[in-house]
């Protein structure tokens, strides 16, 4: 905070101390901040008061993070994060485009995803933890980014394209992490153990 009484000290909001948090996550894939020195300055973001403390935590990291975004009504957000949590998404519109966590995995389905766009690009990242995105089959899509201590996998259906559909590229990174991009039917659970008893809760129903 300023000691100048004369200048009004601009009061952080939710929105701006969650930016700072994302930046200090993208910093840890970076290799920017250790994990103790994130979780040091995560816990002062979020007890930060003035913008003038938020602006410290991350003056020594580059500014080449994504401005804060003002959610309006239902607009869908551009960036969901998370620390210590996962992060569940499924779309049935435009998905955010950029999608993280710490210590938490990332699972992302557009099987409901209905968009006028060609091409969907979706940035997703995570440390000690792991990233599933699901595309229906028959819809182009490519993995792009590496993993540090983990596996990379896709899994897509070799159907033919279906018209209409966009190129989904996810840019995807994890440490500590499984990286997976892979396509599903319609109403099969992402879950291997919960499709396999769907489909022996079925073959038990068969005459």
């Amino acid at each position: 905070m300023s000691d100048d009484p004369d200048v009004p000290v601009l009061r952080a909001s939710d929105a701006e101390r969650e930016a700072v948090v994302a930046r200090l996550q993208a910093a840890v894939g970076e290799g920017r901040l250790d994990l103790d020195e994130f979780a040091r300055r995560a816990e002062n973001a979020y007890a930060a008061v003035s913008r003038a403390e938020l602006d410290v935590l991350v003056a020594d990291l580059p500014g080449n993070a994504p401005p804060p975004v003002e959610i309006v009504g239902q607009r869908t957000p551009e960036e969901v994060t998370s620390v210590f949590g996962d992060v569940v998404l499924a779309a049935a519109a435009t998905p955010p485009r950029r999608a993280g966590t710490v210590f938490g995995d990332v699972r992302v389905d557009l099987r409901g995803l209905r968009t006028g766009e060609e091409r969907l690009d979706l940035h997703v990242s995570t440390v000690f933890g792991d990233v599933d995105v699901i595309v229906a089959e028959g819809v182009q899509a490519e993995l792009l980014g590496r993993t540090v201590f983990g596996d990379r996998k896709v899994e897509l259906a070799p159907v033919p394209r279906l018209a209409g559909t966009p190129l989904v590229v996810v840019h995807g990174r994890t440490v500590f992490g499984n990286l997976r991009l892979r396509s599903l039917a319609p109403g099969e659970s992402p879950s291997r153990w919960r499709a396999l008893m769907d489909k022996l809760a079925q073959g038990r129903q068969l005459p």
